[in-house]
């Protein structure tokens, strides 16, 4: 036995077999509208992006303390310290001391009637000549710490760059969805005016429920209608941030339909590897432990005595001072001297040096622990990935097969309706299974596309994978 069907479902099956002409995409263009492509979106995204930006900094921070850390090879200590005031003269009561004598004098005193400008100048200067691999580990510790904030920036890209890419496949599934909707708001008008016309002719082919179930069909439709208007304006809101350009300005997808990306899901085995010599997140943890370990070895070197060579120039001149040629006796408001030698440098509280290299050994242990971490994580996070792809892709290929029985049904149906052998409720029924169908292949496109962005991703392929860069 048949079951009933509302004849405003026949109508509309009527319509849905032979659609008015399309016009080509949802909205005409403006004068200022601008078509896009996805490699010149990923390109303007990113360069206005103040994310990246202020990721990009912290490289150029690294880079700064990399290069002090090489400028403390040479001079890490060079100073030149001044003293500038006013000091009294000298007077003695026995003239018979020159005034290169003048410290043998038991008379001197200072003279407060005779002042003059004091100035002093004094340059200090240690080179290390050896020092266990303090410096130069603690120059390649700074050196890992530039390839940290390297990786961090390319995952922060890789990141965005996927985010960019939803936005992007987002917009294209709105689009075709506005053009499904588009379509089928018109033939539900056309649909309405059918009924209301027979309604309004007394025919027997409608009732009361017809309209009924006609009105609650209609308002379902508009809330769905609704929903897509929302998506494509937030979207349109969302594509402004990205491109940071001139509101006013209207960016469309150069695309004019989403199709699914060109794809060859290999083995797991395959994703594995080139993630972990890929991956930005395992390379900055690798670069972490080589930092640590250069840390390491940097902290033990200083429990043995640094050998250096230091030099100290100190010059003063006081006019109303006499200088004492002397070279036992210094005058300290009027001199010169100069001292050069080596030496050696070494902090005598053990207990301090010792906790500080276990800490270090500590840190490098809990660097190599949290490498692993990363890689066991990596590896997990690339099979869900994968996982998630291949679930895509089956169910991408199970609604392909069932749009081209859906499009076989309704070819069939349509035929034996032409020839008067045809049931109106088969007939509708495979029409709204084939509109069903066709939003839903579009929504499994999209899924597919974002889920074998994501598997690139985690395998550290990342969108080069997918797209041509041109």
């Amino acid at each position: 036995m048949l079951r009933a069907i509302p004849s405003f479902l026949c109508i509309a099956a009527l319509f849905c077999i032979n659609p008015p002409a399309a016009v080509a995409g949802y909205a005409e263009a403006a004068a200022d509208t601008v078509e896009i492509s996805f490699a010149d979106f990923l390109e303007r995204a990113k360069a206005r992006s103040h994310e990246l930006s202020a990721r990009k900094q912290a490289i150029h921070v690294a880079e700064t303390r990399r290069a002090e850390a090489e400028a403390s090879r040479y001079l890490p200590n060079f100073t030149l310290t001044t003293a500038h005031g006013l000091i009294p003269g000298v007077k003695n009561s026995d003239d018979s001391f020159s005034n290169n004598q003048l410290y043998l004098d038991p008379t001197l005193r200072n003279d407060w009637e005779d002042w003059a400008f004091f100035n002093q100048f004094e340059v200090q200067a240690l080179q290390p000549v050896y020092t266990w691999g303090a410096l130069s580990n603690a120059i390649n510790a700074s050196q890992s710490a530039v390839d940290i904030a390297r990786f961090q920036f390319e995952a922060d890209e890789k990141e965005t760059e996927l985010q960019l890419f939803q936005l992007y496949q987002g917009r294209l599934l709105a689009t075709e969805l506005k053009r499904l909707t588009d379509e089928a708001e018109r033939t539900l008008r056309q649909a309405e005016r059918e009924l209301n016309r027979l309604f309004d002719e007394g025919s027997d082919e409608i009732d009361d429920a017809d309209l009924y179930q006609f009105e609650i069909f209609k308002h379902q439709f508009e809330a769905q209608v609704t929903e897509v208007d929302q998506n494509i304006s937030f979207l349109e809101s969302a594509w402004r941030i990205a491109l940071g350009d001139d509101p006013t300005t209207v960016y469309l997808p150069a695309e004019n339909f989403l199709d699914p990306v060109p794809a060859e899901i290999r083995d797991a085995g395959y994703y594995v590897s080139s993630a972990l010599e890929h991956r930005p997140e395992v390379q900055q943890f690798s670069a972490v432990k080589q930092a640590a370990e250069y840390g390491l070895k940097a902290t033990e070197a200083q429990n043995y005595p640094a050998l250096f060579i230091g030099a100290n120039y100190r010059f003063a001149y006081a006019p109303n001072r006499p200088r004492q040629r002397n070279p036992f006796i210094s005058n300290p408001a009027n001199t010169s001297s100069l001292t050069v030698g080596i030496g050696i440098q070494q902090n005598l509280n053990f207990f301090i040096l010792g906790h500080r290299t276990e800490r270090a050994r500590v840190q490098s242990r809990q660097a190599g622990y949290a490498l692993e971490a990363a890689q066991q994580g990596v590896q997990l996070d690339v099979n869900d990935k994968y996982k998630d792809a291949v679930v895509a892709r089956s169910k991408l290929e199970a609604t392909d097969r069932a749009l081209d029985v859906s499009r076989q049904w309704l070819r069939q149906e349509q035929l034996d309706f032409d020839i008067g052998f045809g049931d109106v409720s088969n007939l509708v029924d495979a029409v709204r299974k084939n509109l069903e169908l066709e939003a839903e292949h579009k929504q499994r496109i999209h899924d597919f596309n974002i889920q074998y962005a994501r598997l690139m991703k985690a395998g550290g392929i990342g969108l080069s994978g997918i797209l041509p860069t041109q």
